[in-house]
């Protein structure tokens, strides 16, 4: 029964890890495009015949979904958390899972402080820019830490597709 339950829980970890990679690579995108406004260029010129203030919201609209994606993957590895602070021993990836967890609160401070909170001014400007940066980083964080279960998720993908049963797997990450 507890491989069962190991496989129904990976189950679910691989579907949320999974709707998450699309809102994510879409608002990755819609990142780089905004650099290009936040780097000086005017709202109303356009990129791919939309111009700033379409890639602004959908970038934010986008931001909001894969925050709440990701929130959902989060709450699943509540035992991780509990681990990291309690001196238990912790997997390989701790260090690599916790700064994409600081990256990731911090874009999204970075973020929603001047989005919220703040007008036009110098504070603002200067919290996007930290923003910007980053959210580079995010990236970077986000493509080491899908390459360190890259394994996990090609196994998962056999398991969710075909015939592949869970003893030749990792249940979970």
């Amino acid at each position: 029964m507890n491989k069962q339950n190991n496989l129904s829980k990976s189950r679910r970890n691989y579907y949320v890890d999974i709707a998450i990679f699309l809102p994510f690579l879409l608002l990755l995108l819609s990142g780089i495009i905004m650099l290009g406004y936040h780097t000086g260029s005017p709202y109303s010129e356009t990129i791919f015949n939309k111009d700033g203030y379409f890639w602004l919201n959908t970038h934010i609209i986008l931001a909001i979904i894969a925050s709440g994606t990701i929130t959902i993957h989060l709450s699943f590895h509540v035992k991780w958390f509990k681990k990291l602070f309690s001196g238990q021993p912790k997997n390989k990836y701790w260090i690599r899972n916790l700064a994409l967890f600081f990256l990731f609160s911090s874009t999204i401070i970075t973020s929603v402080i001047p989005w919220l909170c703040l007008d036009e001014s110098k504070t603002t400007s200067i919290l996007l820019g930290v923003h910007n940066k980053i959210g580079l980083l995010l990236i970077v964080f986000f493509i080491i830490h899908l390459l360190s279960y890259f394994r996990w998720l090609t196994n998962m993908t056999k398991i969710v597709f075909g015939n592949k049963t869970m003893s030749n797997s990792n249940p979970m990450p």
